[in-house]
């Protein structure tokens, strides 16, 4: 994905109003008000930040000392277009990316898939070494294999993950797991049924895997309101979710 510009051009154009993404940034903004107001100025980094949608969103509500980073050129292009503080930088070499800067928050959202076992073990570590005393890592990532589809083959993407993966690679970077939740457990059906006709019509080779374009797609107002409805609602009544496509995370320094 991280040269294909029509994906990072969607992810644009549709950050602001897909009902998932606005789930995600209302998920990243609530655990950073839980620990900071906006007059605490909080410095704030985007690891991996894809097209500055999250910092848009932050900055929109207060907290405007943000900056992010991204791989992609594509991606560094349309941040930068927004008048965003983003530049390259790459996973691999968190510690690269402005030396001696600390924050208060490091959210990375989305894009550790990409790498080994290892390099998440030393990823974390680095956000670790990133954060300042009683700082926070915001982490969203896909998660079951249940739910695996042609999402999944779009973005290059070749695992999901579940809890216990991340409790192993927090521990073993010096981390714990404050908070946990896997979501949108209202609509795992409907996702998961999706997903398994998805994998079939792959198997039997009824879809082009050449052409394939990722799950980011704008549904229509009338089922993207009700969509953001449903999960919000989900929030509010479980904040905890036992099940679902994607894994929320807040982790702190272990003591």
């Amino acid at each position: 994905m991280v040269n294909n510009r029509a994906e990072y051009e969607r992810m644009n154009e549709l950050e602001g109003s897909l009902w998932w993404y606005q789930v995600l940034h209302e998920k990243v903004l609530r655990q950073i008000r839980r620990r900071f107001k906006v007059a605490d100025r909080p410095t704030i980094l985007d690891a991996a930040c894809g097209t500055g949608g999250l910092i848009s969103h932050l900055n929109r509500h207060g907290f405007t000392d943000v900056c992010g980073f991204d791989y992609s050129g594509h991606a560094v292009e349309f941040s930068q277009k927004r008048g965003l503080d983003v530049s390259f930088g790459d996973l691999r070499e968190v510690a690269d990316f402005r030396p001696g800067v600390n924050y208060d928050v490091v959210v990375c959202n989305d894009a550790l898939y990409f790498l080994t076992d290892q390099e998440i073990v030393t990823a974390l570590a680095d956000f670790r070494a990133k954060l300042k005393p009683n700082g926070l890592l915001l982490i969203n990532i896909h998660a079951h294999e249940a739910f695996s589809g042609t999402h999944d083959v779009a973005v290059g993407s070749t695992r999901r993950f579940v809890l216990a993966d991340f409790n192993g690679y927090a521990q073993a970077s010096g981390l714990r797991i404050t908070h946990s939740t896997y979501w949108p457990f209202a609509l795992s059906l409907p996702i998961w049924v999706v997903r398994q006709w998805q994998k079939r019509q792959l198997r039997r080779g009824k879809i082009d895997v050449q052409t394939l374009e990722s799950d980011v797609q704008y549904p229509g107002d009338f089922l993207n309101n009700i969509l953001h409805f449903v999960t919000r609602t989900e929030q509010a009544l479980l904040p905890r979710g036992p099940f679902g496509s994607s894994l929320f995370m807040v982790l702190e320094v272990a003591q």
